[in-house]
């Protein structure tokens, strides 16, 4: 029963990646909501981000980009940009993860995040972090208590999330 729910979720997920990337090359635009701790204090879980499609010969070292992949969605950080035999690569970190994801091609690159929406404000994305968010982020990197006990007391500051009824 287990790994028919898997296979169930994986699929699900690819769907979404697929669906995700068609959206970006048919309007150019995406928004969706951020749903892991691997951005770190840039962008939290529950934080709408707003993606648009660019060009590779636009993105730059510092954005944080969109990736599509093994049919799953991932906005890290552009770390680097390389070329190897004539094609061209990026290289990708989330500001809490230890160490680098595997390097980008070009046709896993979907986006760039331009906006975050975060309690109803729209937000510029920073390409470089402050030194508190930067300590903040190495904190992070080590500790999965200290993730866990950082989302915790920012969703008690918040306090609960508002819900909008549906209006027909």
């Amino acid at each position: 029963m287990t790994e028919i729910q898997s296979d169930t979720t994986d699929t699900a997920a690819s769907v979404k990646c697929e669906l995700a990337g068609e959206v970006l090359r048919s309007f150019g635009s995406l928004r969706f909501a951020a749903t892991g701790w691997s951005m770190l204090p840039t962008v939290w879980p529950e934080d709408t981000l707003v993606v648009e499609r660019i060009t590779s010969d636009r993105v730059r070292v510092g954005d944080i980009v969109l990736v599509g992949r093994g049919g799953r969605l991932c906005a890290h950080r552009l770390a680097s940009k390389a070329e190897s035999s004539g094609k061209a690569f990026w290289i990708t970190q989330g500001d809490a993860m230890p160490a680098p994801d595997r390097p980008v091609s070009e046709d896993e690159l979907l986006g760039r995040v331009v906006y975050l929406i975060r309690a109803g404000k729209l937000m510029a994305v920073p390409t470089r972090l402050s030194v508190a968010e930067r300590v903040t982020a190495k904190i992070v990197r080590r500790s999965v208590p200290a993730v866990r006990a950082l989302v915790y007391l920012r969703r008690v500051v918040q306090g609960p999330k508002e819900s909008v009824p549906c209006q027909g």
